[in-house]
């Protein structure tokens, strides 16, 4: 045989150990394509949903009044000015304490004392002192706003701010429950009807979002307030509802 014809056999051992090579370095290639590439296998399911918005608006009765009154007075010393308030507020309390009202239902909302000034001949002047000094009363009998704003007129008062119908802390609470419930209960029936309509079928609820509670008291009109301090004729004050609103947002499951 010569050098020509000579070969190299392959046996199986070394033929074994080149391909496990080759199959080593082809996955090692693979694994560095795939890091390269950032490949990422994920999965994801789309839930079928139906959202509705639900709002209501509660009118109540009112079962508070708040009255804010007051006295105010202009003297030459602040001394004068501010002893005539006194005087005035001292005898509108003891009125007030008749008429059944506590030192609970009464209250100082603001005390001012300030100096006035004109001008004259090209400066300022002091002209006086004024002082002032308001009240606010509140009653769970509204039918008395009309006597207490009476009753403190007749015994100094010159300053009325206005009369507000209210809810009381107790009522607010439980009010602000009730349109918390009724508003959740219209939310569900909006969906019902909705998914009635699309032949669908409501399932449980995903999400509930509040958008908020709220409540608005009726302020007395000014010409609900008829009287002067030199009239006997009764003050009428004509009380209104308040406003309760809640609304939310529901997200719920259908199939």
């Amino acid at each position: 045989m010569t050098d020509d014809n000579k070969s190299c056999p392959l046996n199986s051992s070394n033929g074994l150990a080149i391909l496990i090579v080759i199959g080593i370095v082809a996955i090692g290639l693979l694994a560095v394509g795939l890091k390269d590439n950032n490949i990422t296998i994920e999965s994801s399911a789309t839930d079928n949903t139906i959202s509705v918005n639900a709002s209501i608006e509660m009118e109540i009765d009112p079962d508070i009044a708040i009255i804010s009154l007051g006295v105010s007075h202009s003297m030459a010393t602040a001394l004068e000015a501010q002893d005539a308030v006194n005087i005035a507020m001292n005898d509108i309390v003891d009125a007030l304490e008749d008429l059944g009202l506590t030192e609970d239902d009464i209250e100082t909302s603001s005390i001012t004392l300030s100096e006035q000034w004109s001008w004259r001949d090209d400066e300022y002047e002091t002209t006086g002192w004024r002082a002032s000094q308001t009240l606010t009363i509140t009653t769970t009998d509204i039918s008395m706003a009309g006597e207490i704003i009476d009753v403190s007129v007749e015994n100094g008062a010159n300053d009325i701010n206005g009369v507000t119908f209210s809810l009381s802390d107790e009522s607010e609470k439980a009010y602000r429950i009730l349109a918390l419930e009724q508003v959740g209960e219209l939310a569900k029936e909006k969906a019902e009807a909705i998914c009635e309509g699309l032949g669908v079928n409501l399932g449980g609820i995903k999400s509930v979002s509040e958008s908020g509670v709220y409540y608005v008291s009726y302020d007395a009109e000014e010409y609900d307030l008829k009287n002067d301090a030199s009239s006997v004729t009764p003050t009428v004050v004509i009380s209104g509802s308040v406003s309760v609103t809640a609304s939310i947002y529901v997200v719920y499951y259908i199939d």
